[in-house]
């Protein structure tokens, strides 16, 4: 394995020191034969053989370890982690509750880059307070009319009156330290200001050519608490997202999805929007989770979604980038004759196939399983990491069983869960991530962590966050 980087020689030189390897290199077994004798007069002990990590030499996971080392050090440095997908990302408790793993251990950096306002209904971010005045609308990339300048968050904010605004503000009263805009010029585009801690720093113009997005930076005089945008006339101002940041070691997370959205949905984002957003972010982590809509698509031309898959990963992987797919969740739909029972509390059966015509039941549809298993299929060429979400669910129907229990760990849509199993899976993702992680910093000492699916003590430790 490579040398490690200069963030991790005071954790190796303090490993050197306990086994007598030099700092920066891999332990070895004594020679045959050495005689050294230590100064208390015993033959000192052959450190083990280092058992490879199953991520050496993958650059983008390195550099993500490493990042993560220098802070737990005390070498300080920030860990920017992107998750982006469709409802269960945009529902936010999944994201909130790895979010809040990962900094407890590592420290908060901030809340991140995020879209700007309340672009849907149910929108919100625990972390954050977001308040709106005047008139707003906002279009998604899901389904509105093309946006020339739509970016990562998948929404764009544009004023409709003068003095409408936004405004964001830390929920721990640790305030930021550097504000982000990123605003989407056209032709007729008004004027924003922005004000921190409502004192105007910046009047922006967004005037100028269709979709050129420019992402602003503005650093404040330390713990501001909030930033608000606000339209200084009539014309229309469009904002693509927001971002508070905190100049100390830690965390921050980066979230962002479109409810019903599919990777096909990141073909309408703005190519150079997004490069320059990433540049910006500078991503170490980037964590798609789709898959859950395309899998109830029985139309879906699945070479197509693969070409699809590889090109979004291009546009993400630019430079030394750890890549995460969450494979899709167990789901159910409903067979048609369901809809003409009218009592729609019954407990229908549930089955891994289709029903026959006429049969009323809950089924799981076939392109679920393929999309998940095209999916894992990349993973094995290299391109990324593979973590199946469904592994952590009881087997065929897994949802059904889930929305059966007595404390639900899935809504009777049979496509979401509920908190508390957004909760119990995200710690079981973050349980993982920190075994891969210790796996990396230190060789052989944490084993490998098995997922074994529906056992109870499995579900309940995760759900406690163990």
């Amino acid at each position: 394995m490579r040398r490690r980087l200069a963030s991790l020689s005071l954790m190796l030189a303090a490993l050197a020191a306990c086994s007598g390897t030099p700092a920066g290199h891999s332990a070895s077994p004594l020679p045959k034969g050495a005689t050294q004798v230590a100064a208390t007069g015993t033959l000192p002990l052959a450190p083990p053989a280092r058992v490879p990590s199953p991520y050496d030499g993958n650059p983008g996971f390195e550099r993500l370890f490493q990042r993560l080392a220098a802070i737990e050090a005390g070498h300080g440095g920030t860990v920017d982690i992107l998750q982006l997908g469709d409802s269960h990302t945009a529902g936010g408790v999944f994201t909130t509750r790895l979010r809040d793993a990962l900094q407890e251990r590592f420290g908060s950096a901030g809340p991140g880059y995020m879209p700007a306002g309340k672009p849907y209904i149910g929108s919100r971010r625990a972390d954050v307070a977001v308040t709106q005045e005047g008139k707003w609308q906002y279009f998604n990339s899901l389904s509105d009319t093309p946006s020339p300048g739509w970016g990562m968050t998948g929404f764009i904010a544009r004023s409709r009156a003068r003095g409408a605004a936004i405004a964001v503000t830390p929920k721990d009263g640790l305030g930021f330290d550097i504000a982000g805009v990123t605003v989407v010029r056209q032709p007729g585009g008004g004027d924003l200001l922005v004000l921190i801690d409502d004192r105007v720093v910046k009047q922006i113009s967004t005037q100028g050519p269709a979709g050129q997005a420019d992402c602003i930076s503005l650093p404040t005089a330390g713990q501001a608490q909030q930033l608000k945008l606000v339209a200084a006339d009539g014309r229309p101002v469009d904002i693509a997202g927001w971002s508070l940041d905190r100049a100390k070691p830690g965390v921050v997370f980066d979230s962002a999805g479109v409810v019903g959205a599919r990777l096909t949905t990141m073909d309408r984002w703005n190519p150079e929007t997004v490069a320059l957003e990433l540049a910006r972010r500078k991503p170490d982590l980037v964590i798609l989770a789709y898959g859950t809509n395309e899998g109830f698509d029985r139309d879906l031309d699945l070479s197509a979604y693969q070409e699809r898959f590889k090109a979004a990963l291009r546009r993400l992987n630019a430079g030394p980038v750890a890549v995460v797919v969450l494979g899709p969740l167990d789901g159910q739909a409903e067979s048609a004759a369901c809809k003409k029972v009218a009592d729609k509390d019954a407990v229908f059966p549930c089955q891994d196939t289709p029903p026959p015509l006429g049969k009323c039941a809950w089924y799981t549809p076939t392109m679920l399983g393929r999309v998940r298993a095209l999916q894992a299929q990349g993973a094995k060429s290299g391109d990324y990491v593979f973590w199946d979400w469904a592994q952590l669910m009881p087997g065929a129907c897994g949802m059904d069983r889930w929305v059966r229990q007595a404390v639900p760990l899935a809504r009777a849509d049979h496509v979401h869960l509920t908190p508390e199993g957004y909760t119990l899976t995200a710690n079981a993702f973050f349980a993982w991530l920190m075994d891969q992680y210790q796996g990396y910093v230190q060789p052989g000492a944490v084993p490998p962590r098995p997922v074994v699916a529906g056992r109870p003590d499995t579900a309940a430790a995760a759900l406690a966050g163990r």
